[in-house]
């Protein structure tokens, strides 16, 4: 990955903390903290995701912070992507029974690039490990810490995900939650996937 992620990260940052809280708040929330050149080491990278994460957190509404954060993500999927266009119809045509059709995803999904280290349908939900080892894989700071101070900083990864698992079921609304990651303790990062009813 290139020096500059976290200044890449930064400006996405405070573009979404604009779209979600407000024009000119990502600047104001973010003040001091967007002065990064992409040139910082791996450990001045992850004080800096700990610090805004804390800034985030005091100034940010919970429910918003998550959609800001899944906006952050460094690699997401669109609308455009194979997974929507082709993947997810054919797997769906295969397969009208709702269940037999999560367990194909999840089985398709199972290794992926981008997706995680283990994807498996388990009691209506599709549950995704992403571990790297014993530790964040994040690409902003990498190598710069163990794990992450707070959750707020592992909902970028969620992003990812959600990207992706949205357009299992277009017509569906995707919710996302963490199991548990580096940051709660956890020795693996594992998200929950589920569809209700729009």
């Amino acid at each position: 990955m290139e020096l500059d992620n976290i200044k890449k990260h930064c400006e996405r940052l405070v573009k979404q903390v604009d779209f979600y809280v407000g024009k000119g708040k990502g600047k104001e929330i973010l003040s001091n903290l967007c002065d990064v050149t992409g040139e910082e080491t791996p450990q001045e990278c992850a004080k800096w995701a700990n610090d805004v994460s804390e800034r985030l957190e005091s100034n940010i509404t919970p429910e918003k912070l998550v959609l800001i954060r899944q906006e952050c993500a460094c690699v997401k999927t669109n609308k455009y992507s194979a997974y929507n266009k082709k993947y997810f119809k054919e797997l769906r045509e295969k397969n009208a029974d709702e269940k037999d059709y999560l367990t194909a995803v999840a089985n398709f999904l199972n290794g992926r690039p981008r997706i995680g280290r283990t994807v498996e349908f388990v009691n209506g939900k599709i549950i995704t490990h992403m571990g790297a080892g014993n530790s964040c894989g994040c690409f902003v700071v990498k190598n710069g810490w163990k794990k992450p101070s707070s959750i707020t900083w592992c909902r970028c990864c969620q992003g990812t995900l959600y990207s992706i698992y949205q357009f299992v079921f277009p017509d569906k609304v995707c919710h996302m939650d963490i199991i548990e990651t580096h940051a709660t303790g956890g020795s693996d990062c594992v998200f929950s996937t589920w569809y209700t009813e729009k």
